[in-house]
């Protein structure tokens, strides 16, 4: 049995970005799995079935710190002689690419999920570009989760050949835990017990508090509606980033003081607050191709997003959600307030939503290609 090791910077991308993964895979490879030191590793191994080998990695620029997790990387991998070592998140796939590469490893596998660079400028952005072309030249394969991001690689950082998995995505959804299968009478439970009334109409979103991810413009532009629709509440799922692209501090304190707004951190299991979302909202600048969509897609939830790479995959324009311009207010104004007044589309599309996902999406379909895909690189490699 070959076996590969995937390696992610932070144990909560086991947790969530690739939940299931590794135990699908371990059907026919033996996997092995490296993240950073986590009291939920323990969790993440036994829910896997696979075991968990512990390297500190931070996602900021350490290079003393870094140089220490490349060495650890090498001994580690050097002693397990994988077939391939899989990667995501930046860190790791530069690390352990590289780790990899000096242990002679014959197929290393870089799985490009985002593109943090397209949001910066001057020495930063150079720094980015050429850790990711540094990643790229020691990886022997490059996949991405979306055909947008594949053509921005291709047009601004590499000429090596980029797979996209199935129709995109990082590990699909399992469309059967994303359903909301809550009565009514649950769903108020729930709602009563954020403070939220029956009538109250829910725009969520799930994800990091930060900047990139559109949460300036999504706290201002709602609280501008909340004058007009006094039926509105926002909730927020997710923490706060306050030395790595924090929002402004005035729309912070707006989001602690604000009664329509609630903020409730971050939290692994999402679905009740699916259960009472009646608009999921993404206004985010940069994607691969965003896991939060497709659940909430599954779960039969109208969708808004910015028409960014990834989001302008999984939202057909009118059909399964809207999409407005990024950084634009207006725009993200006009979009939300359509879908809170216009009940014919609102409702058009929350019939269509699921069935959308499900085609495209669906975890089963991915897993198997995904599944496909490293055994004829590994028959490549004989």
């Amino acid at each position: 049995m070959k076996k590969i090791i995937m390696i992610t910077t932070i144990p909560m991308s086991f947790a969530t970005l690739v939940k299931g993964q590794a135990k699908y895979l371990s059907q026919y490879f033996e996997i092995k799995m490296v993240t950073s030191p986590s009291e939920k590793n323990e969790d993440i191994s036994s829910y896997e079935g696979v075991k968990i080998h512990s390297v500190n990695m931070t996602r900021q620029i350490t290079p003393i710190e870094d140089l220490k997790s490349l060495i650890k990387l090498f001994q580690y991998i050097k002693k397990e002689k994988p077939d391939a070592v899989y990667t995501f998140t930046p860190k790791a796939g530069l690390l352990g690419m590289m780790a990899s590469f000096l242990a002679r490893v014959p197929v290393r596998i870089h799985n490009i999920v985002g593109m943090p660079l397209m949001e910066v400028k001057g020495i930063k952005r150079k720094l980015l570009e050429l850790i990711e072309k540094l990643t790229y030249f020691f990886a022997t394969h490059l996949f991405c989760n979306s055909f947008g991001l594949k053509d921005y690689l291709y047009k601004n950082l590499t000429k090596k050949e980029v797979r996209v998995i199935a129709n995109g995505s990082i590990n699909g959804v399992d469309t059967d835990y994303f359903k909301n299968d809550k009565s009514i009478c649950e769903q108020d439970e729930i709602r009563q017990e954020y403070g939220i009334s029956p009538s109250d109409f829910v725009i969520t979103f799930v994800g990091r508090i930060v900047k990139d991810k559109g949460i300036n413009e999504l706290v201002e532009v709602f609280l501008e509606l909340s004058k007009k629709h006094d039926n509105l509440k926002l909730l927020l799922v997710g923490d706060y980033e306050e030395h790595l692209n924090s929002i402004d501090k005035k729309n912070k304190d707006l989001i602690d003081s604000s009664p329509s707004i609630i903020a409730v951190g971050f939290k692994k299991e999402i679905r009740n607050f699916l259960a009472i979302t009646d608009l999921f909202a993404l206004p985010s600048y940069r994607e691969g191709l965003p896991n939060s969509l497709i659940e909430a897609g599954s779960f039969g939830i109208p969708l808004l997003a910015t028409n960014i790479n990834g989001c302008n995959e999984i939202i057909i324009q009118n059909e399964t959600g809207i999409l407005v311009n990024k950084k634009d207010n207006i725009s993200l104004k006009n979009g939300l307030e359509r879908m809170i007044v216009d009940t014919e589309q609102y409702n058009y599309i929350k019939k269509n939503i699921r069935t959308q996902i499900q085609e495209r999406y669906s975890q089963d379909y991915f897993w198997q290609e995904l599944r496909n895909e490293f055994e004829s690189i590994l028959e490549e490699k004989r």
